[in-house]
């Protein structure tokens, strides 16, 4: 922390404000946009651990104010899958050389962002029989990629709620609440790490008022968006930013 210059303490500041205006606008994809850029000037480590913590608070308000419209029957299907994932997540970031990872990080970035693009316009779409099995697999890969890399699992179930054709504020808020609850898994397993230290609280408390102005500014925005072209413009973002981090 106390190496960062003015330059990168601003980028840093600019990063969490619109990663989550993305969050506020869309419910999801905060964490995609923040892991990769913040990675950019600190720690993997480090910045999974903050911001898990920073996105984990700033749902409680959405789910306290929709809690009755969470459809609790998908979540209880999924979740056992989010569990497994988020083990198997874990073991990986305990067990793989942190620079492989940071490059690794790189490429799933760019992967998914090529995903990303190819979807902007023409969501996927899931036969109805094979609904169960293929948000069994989502699930499960939603937890990995999470854990391991702290962004892309609210995408990635988007996919499958999208294709349950959920009410929107059902959408919306049964997405927030399994990935609350895949975040506390994260936190604990991430404690369990020792990605905690003094920076963790000093980064969440400077984070805090950025957060709640970048999920005000989401919901603002939210309301004139056109979510083709925002769509394209974060993929465009995310491909900059995971070849910047093969090259970190």
């Amino acid at each position: 922390m106390a190496s960062l210059s003015i330059t990168e303490l601003t980028f840093a500041a600019l990063v969490v404000v619109v990663a989550y205006a993305v969050r506020g606008g869309a419910g999801f994809g905060g964490q995609a946009i923040a892991v990769p850029l913040l990675a950019l000037i600190l720690p993997l480590q480090v910045v999974l651990s903050a911001i898990v913590v920073l996105t984990v608070l700033s749902s409680i308000g959405h789910l306290r104010r929709d809690w009755s419209k969470i459809d609790w029957r998908e979540i209880r299907l999924l979740l056992p899958y989010s569990v497994i994932g988020v083990i198997a997540g874990l073991f990986l970031l305990d067990r793989l050389d942190i620079h492989l990872l940071t490059r690794a990080f790189g490429v799933f970035v760019m992967l998914y962002a090529c995903f990303a693009l190819a979807t902007a316009s023409r969501p996927l779409r899931i036969p109805g029989r094979a609904l169960y099995p293929v948000g069994a697999v989502l699930s499960t890969l939603a937890g990995a990629t999470g854990a391991t890399f702290g962004a892309a699992a609210g995408p990635i179930y988007v996919i499958y709620f999208s294709a349950r054709q959920l009410e929107k504020d059902a959408f919306r808020v049964t997405i927030t609440a399994i990935l609350q609850i895949q975040g506390c898994m994260r936190i604990a397993g991430y404690a369990h790490l020792g990605f905690f230290d003094y920076t963790t609280p000093i980064l969440v408390a400077a984070g805090m008022p950025l957060m709640l102005l970048g999920s005000a500014l989401g919901a603002w925005l939210a309301v004139g968006l056109d979510q083709r072209w925002f769509n394209v413009g974060i993929s465009v973002l995310l491909l900059g930013c995971g070849a910047a981090l093969l090259l970190k």
